[in-house]
């Protein structure tokens, strides 16, 4: 019999309608009051001071080691236990501040598990709704709307499934109650995950290196800071009076009504370049933007000639081509998220002249639209197309043609490159673009970590007889070194 027919048991014998905070008890009288977990010690502070009870917060650390190494720790709890704290709004009508009642966790390739307790459990001023959890934070409030809108989710954080996969594997009575810190529309700092340690401390000597490396950033973490506290209060308030209904029972309340998101349309991410060589970035960022951003599918395109690079011919595009498809032949998953596909599309490799975008992406849109009317999807679930640029070309988007219709066709989403961050970007947004726009391309700008390497690079320390393995995706050095590619003339 497993542990929770057992506990049904109980209740029905004894009666128990509903468990409080501290009010349940085993049959010899040991207390089995609700266990608390939360992944930062600052949590388990703002909780305590808040009227929960210390010794009921445990801190596991952040992400699936921090839960995994507190279960590996502790023994079966004796009671409920409910993951608590902090995370980030995925849903427009969040507020910071608001609860969330946790009744979905959703994995990487949509399954969904659900909480044995958590349509018992009774909070006051909750919500109940689906969580997803990623493997690094969700900065940008375009990512967190396009995570939104492909996993029905209302809120996403670092821990949730980890800790559903192994509560459940063990057999616990669980539940998750969530408070949304920044809201959907708040982006924050991508290097938060940096800023605490593996036991869900604060790395103040880490986070003052990168205040004083990006002065800006002090205001935004203090707001950030601010704005949890807050939340926290109010959860810990809530905390004081949970309670969890009987299982058996029927005619309980069924508590906050459920809400949430449909999963929305298929968002594809478009990539362009020479890929002449492509080149260990053009494999990691595009997929680690597309996962940011929820996209179902990268479409790399290779340019024929380069409208801004002219006067350097590109290698052959067949052969462009096959080091582009090697590499993809053996790419990995992002670690997290659910699996993204990857085609190549040939149609700027197979027409004479210069590429230019506008016109590539016209025509995607236009055999989408297409093939969306035979489908008979209605206009709101047909596919949405973004674009993936460097900062380099950020900065330069006023010299392509047509660039206004690029942006109605697929707004773009931009890679910094080193030097360039996002903070640094926003500056130079501001002083190249009119203020609206530059403060699109604020948003459309993510904090993705730049590989360091360029096409250029790899031809130059070919040329130089050097070793450029470690710059290339695997599969395509071998074509390189078949045809002879990137050579010093002889």
């Amino acid at each position: 019999m497993s542990r929770r027919t057992t506990r049904s048991t109980e209740f029905e014998r004894n009666s128990v309608r509903a468990v409080s905070l501290s009010g349940m008890t085993t049959s010899d009288g040991r207390d089995t009051g609700t266990t608390f977990l939360t992944p930062l010690a600052f949590e388990r502070k703002v909780l305590a001071s808040a009227g929960v009870p210390a010794e009921r917060i445990h801190v596991c650390g952040p992400g699936r080691e921090g839960v995994r190494r507190w279960v590996d720790q502790h023994g079966e709890p004796e009671g409920p236990i409910v993951l608590v704290g902090l995370a980030g709004g995925l849903d427009p009508s969040l507020a910071s501040g608001d609860l969330v009642v946790v009744d979905e966790v959703v994995d990487p390739h949509g399954r969904v598990i659900e909480p044995p307790i958590g349509r018992r459990l009774r909070i006051a001023d909750a919500k109940r709704g689906r969580v997803t959890t990623t493997g690094r934070v969700v900065a940008s409030a375009e990512a967190k709307h396009a995570l939104g809108r492909t996993t029905g989710a209302v809120v996403v954080d670092l821990e949730s499934l980890h800790f559903a996969e192994l509560a459940r594997e063990r057999d616990w009575d669980w539940g998750i109650i969530r408070v949304v810190g920044d809201s959907a529309d708040q982006a924050v700092p991508a290097a938060l995950d940096r800023f605490v340690d593996h036991l869900g401390r604060v790395r103040l000597g880490v986070v003052a290196r990168e205040i004083f490396r990006r002065p800006a950033l002090f205001g935004t973490l203090r707001l950030l800071a601010r704005q949890s506290r807050s939340a926290l209060a109010q959860l810990g308030a809530a905390l004081r009076d949970l309670s969890i209904s009987a299982p058996e029972s029927t005619d309980a309340d069924p508590g906050p009504e459920r809400f949430g998101r449909r999963t929305g349309p298929r968002s594809i991410l478009v990539f362009g370049g020479s890929f002449d060589p492509p080149h260990r970035g053009h494999l990691t960022l595009p997929f680690e933007a597309a996962a940011r951003l929820g996209c179902d599918e990268v479409v790399f395109i290779p340019a024929r000639v380069n409208p801004l690079k002219v006067d350097t011919p590109p290698a052959n595009p067949e052969a462009r081509v096959r080091m582009l498809e090697a590499a993809l032949a053996r790419r990995t998953s992002v670690p997290g998220h659910p699996p993204i596909k990857a085609r190549i599309d040939r149609r700027e490799i197979d027409r004479d002249g210069p590429s230019f975008t506008f016109a590539t992406l016209e025509s995607i849109h236009r055999e989408l639209v297409e093939a969306a009317e035979r489908e008979g999807l209605e206009l709101r679930m047909r596919p949405r197309l973004r674009l993936l640029i460097g900062s380099d070309q950020a900065l330069d988007f006023d010299r392509w043609r047509d660039w206004r219709k690029i942006i109605a066709l697929a707004p773009p989403i931009v890679m910094p490159r080193p030097p360039e961050t996002r903070t640094s970007l926003a500056s130079r947004y501001r002083n190249h673009f009119d203020p609206a726009l530059a403060g699109r391309w604020a948003t459309w700008t993510l904090d993705l970590a730049a590989e360091g390497v360029s096409s250029s690079e790899i031809r130059d320390r070919r040329a130089r007889g050097e070793d450029v393995s470690a710059l290339l995706p695997e599969g395509v050095l071998e074509i390189i070194e078949e045809l002879g590619l990137y050579e010093a003339p002889s």
